[in-house]
Parts: C-alpha cells; sequence; structure tokens
C-alpha cells in the first residue's frame, strides 16, 4: 500500500468518525460544558468587593514602579493613594495590552501593531512585528525578551466574537529581543492566544477557543504541554501569585454557543443578517436587550433575572497552585454587575480584577480569599 492509499484510508475513518460524533453527540460533536463545583463553585465576592474604581473600558492592568496601571481605550491610568485613577500616557491609538518592564518600565501594545515603552532601561523604544501582527493580546517579559501573543491573524481584538465563530485558529506567539528589536516567531496555529506568563524557562499561554493553559519552551513550541483542560469559561489574562497563578475568565461557555459553535450553515447565516449585539455568541455583558439570546421568561422570574440562568456573561477569577489545580475562584453571577473580567492581578495585599464588561475594577483583601477545596 503506497502513501496516497493510506492517505485516502485515513481521511475515509477520519469523515466516518466525525459522522458517527454528530450522530451520537460525541467528541468534537460533544456540546457539554465542565460544571462550576470544587474550587470553582459559584459565589458572588467579585461584587460584594467593597473596592470599586469605575474606568470605562478598562482592560489590561500591570504593577509599574510599585503602582498599578491599567488600560482603557487610548489611555494607560494610575491608581493614585486615595484610589482615584490618572492618567499617564495616551499613546494615540487603542491600547490592547500592557506589561511591566522591569520595575519602572511599561510596554504599550496598540491596535496599530505597534509596542511602545515607556520608562526604565527601554525608553522610547518602539517596535513593529509586521503587517500580520496586530491584534495583540498579551504580552510578558522574561530573558531579555518580550514575548507577544497575537489573537488572530484574521481579526482584530476587539472583533474576537467573530474570530470564535468563525472557529479560527490563526493565533501566534511572538519573541522580541528587547535589546536590538529582533522578532521571531516561537508558535503558529493558536485559538485566541489571550494571556501570557513566564515561569521558569517556560511559557503559560491561555488558549482562548480551546478553553485551555499549555505551556511551551521559551525558545521554541515544539513541545507543548496541556496545563489545564476543559475550562468552564473562555480563559484571559494570567497573572503569578503567591503560590501560584490567577487566570481571569472573560466569559462563560455555554452548551448554546457550543451546539452553535458545531453548526456552520447557521453561524454564517447569523453573522451575514443578524446585528452582532445580537448573536448567539458569549460576550462581555448581557442583558441589556430583550432583543438579545436567553431574556425571555425561561430564565426570568417575575422581571427579575435568576443567578443560576443560562447567561451570556458573567464575572470570573480562578486561582491556580503551582501545579494547575484550581484553589478556588471569584464570581460574579447571571445577575451580578462585575462581568467581562479580562485580567487580574495581587499587589500590595489585594487582588485587582479588570471587569471590562461593566467598565471598572474591583479589589479585594488577598486574605478572604480561601482555598475553597
Amino acid at each position: 500500500m503506497d502513501r496516497s492509499q493510506i492517505l485516502l484510508g485515513t481521511g475515509m475513518i477520519g469523515t466516518l468518525a466525525r459522522t458517527l460524533d454528530n450522530l451520537l453527540g460525541r467528541g468534537e460533536a460533544a456540546v457539554t460544558v465542565p460544571p462550576l463545583d470544587g474550587a470553582m463553585r459559584p459565589n458572588r465576592m467579585l461584587d460584594e468587593a467593597t473596592i470599586r474604581l469605575p474606568l470605562e473600558g478598562v482592560d489590561g492592568l500591570a504593577v509599574v514602579d510599585g503602582v498599578l496601571h491599567a488600560s482603557a481605550g487610548e489611555g494607560v491610568f494610575a491608581l493614585s493613594p486615595g484610589n482615584e485613577w490618572t492618567r499617564r500616557h495616551s499613546p494615540g491609538a487603542q491600547v490592547t495590552a500592557i506589561s511591566a518592564i522591569g520595575p519602572d518600565g511599561l510596554a504599550m501594545a496598540l491596535s496599530s501593531g505597534e509596542i511602545v515603552v515607556t520608562g526604565g532601561a527601554f525608553d522610547g523604544k518602539l517596535y513593529r512585528l509586521g503587517d500580520e501582527v496586530a491584534c495583540i493580546t498579551a504580552m510578558v517579559v522574561r530573558r531579555g525578551g518580550l514575548y507577544v501573543a497575537n489573537g488572530s491573524a484574521q481579526r482584530g481584538v476587539d472583533d474576537w466574537q467573530r474570530d470564535l465563530m468563525e472557529r479560527n485558529a490563526s493565533g501566534s506567539v511572538w519573541r522580541i529581543d528587547l535589546g536590538n528589536g529582533e522578532a521571531r516567531r516561537i508558535a503558529q496555529g493558536l485559538a485566541w492566544p489571550s494571556g501570557l506568563e513566564a515561569a521558569d524557562d517556560h511559557l503559560i499561554v491561555s488558549e482562548a477557543w480551546r478553553h485551555r493553559l499549555i505551556g511551551m519552551p521559551l525558545t521554541q513550541a515544539a513541545r507543548t504541554t496541556v496545563l489545564a483542560a476543559d475550562l468552564p469559561a473562555y480563559p484571559g489574562r494570567i497573572s503569578s501569585a503567591f503560590g501560584g497563578y490567577w487566570l481571569a475568565g472573560f466569559a462563560p461557555r455555554s452548551q448554546l454557543v457550543e451546539f452553535v459553535l458545531r453548526e456552520p450553515a447557521y453561524r454564517r447565516r447569523m453573522m451575514a443578517e443578524v446585528p452582532k449585539a445580537f448573536w448567539v455568541a458569549p460576550t462581555l455583558r448581557s442583558g441589556r436587550s430583550f432583543y438579545e439570546p436567553l431574556q425571555g421568561g425561561g430564565v426570568k422570574h417575575l422581571g427579575l433575572l435568576k443567578p443560576w440562568a443560562p447567561t451570556m456573561s458573567a464575572g470570573l477569577c480562578v486561582q491556580f497552585d503551582e501545579a494547575f489545580q484550581p484553589r478556588s475562584s471569584l464570581h460574579s453571577r447571571a445577575d451580578g454587575f462585575t462581568h467581562g473580567v479580562t485580567s487580574v492581578i495581587e499587589h500590595d495585599g489585594y487582588i485587582y480584577a479588570a471587569a471590562r464588561g461593566d467598565g471598572g475594577v474591583v479589589a479585594l483583601p488577598m486574605d478572604v480569599v480561601g482555598d475553597q477545596l
């Protein structure tokens, strides 16, 4: 049997397997979503946070020179001792990601694809990876390199719902030498890499559309390792914390969306004929119009949304230990008001979570978050 016959037989087997999966609802055709249980048992801790810092459009968080910074729209803001936001930087374009460089430097990724550095040893540096890299979602510095996650080669950062509905997997991870600016791609074919963190000689990458965290060597991605799989939300940015990591879940998964993702004809018509606000798709904030999916009597009683109702948006932060086992979590449920958490970070005895869906940052003392297992 020659190579072409082997490939033909493999293709036929794959087609038959997919047909059986579609018939029986298993494998890639399954629409199951893992339950929120154990360390991820629902609570109201994000909504019960007493420190609430409004900032419309807030997205990324970073600590620079001992001060918490947040990106929002076309600016980067610093938190004053009186818990007030002060604009520090206005780079002239939407800031899509920020990262500390050393103790007093800040890297700002812009919607144009440029990365601007202010402060520190690399003050004034400007980096650009190329025209195909204009969807920068996260950055992290390690061993003289700035590692950059490009969510998609086809869509921009604000068009993430379309990228999901198209089932794209064109994301990549790059390394930029901070000294000479040389850049090279170390991973590709990723399904919306939305978060980056470095540990020892490895990178930790949030792969949103595959609902998992993966690890890869700093130099190349020949050997990737799944660190946490089948997460109940679309994972966003990840940050190092005492004894482990914090992960932001920017939108919940649902059986309805999982079903729609397996219906290509329906998705094509939906994207062509229905306004994006009313798609059957996850979002950073839902419930603002009765035209949205899941807004009828099945999830409301006497005009009130049930906390446990199916929802297209929610708030979620998950604490992992160093072995990537979940230890605790912070939630804003279906009827909450801290939805669309895109970043979470520990700083100065507090856990700060940026809720882009509701336009603000909340802070909780670290000692109120205990091991929930």
